[in-house]
């Protein structure tokens, strides 16, 4: 893989549990594990998802370089939008994340 491929900085964000609201729930924290380059690539077909003709849902794949800290419960944030990892995959030497954006508003 060519390093000059990776050209958008994400965020990979751990949601810590930190406690329990005046209701019970449970309270998170987003922090921050890491900002490195990764390259986003949109796969063809079906993209999206409509539900009475808004966008629900987009598949993103990213690439970046392997990382032990990175598994199904870390959010990555690309674009300004947060995406839910789906399935990783090794590619070459880099690791490959199939995950889909959440839809605008939609809680962690």
């Amino acid at each position: 893989m060519d390093p000059g491929e990776f050209d958008t900085r994400i965020q990979l964000i751990r949601l810590d549990e930190t406690g329990r609201d005046a209701a019970g729930a449970p309270t998170v924290t987003r922090v921050e594990v890491a900002r490195p380059w990764a390259k986003l690539t949109y796969p063809g077909g079906r993209e999206f998802l409509s539900g009475e003709g808004e966008v629900t849902e987009r598949k993103v794949v990213i690439r970046l370089y392997a990382r032990a800290d990175v598994d199904t419960d870390t959010v990555v944030v690309a674009k300004g939008q947060d995406h839910d990892i789906k399935d990783i995959r090794p590619f070459d030497d880099v690791m490959e994340l199939h995950a889909v954006a959440r839809a605008p508003g939609q809680a962690s």
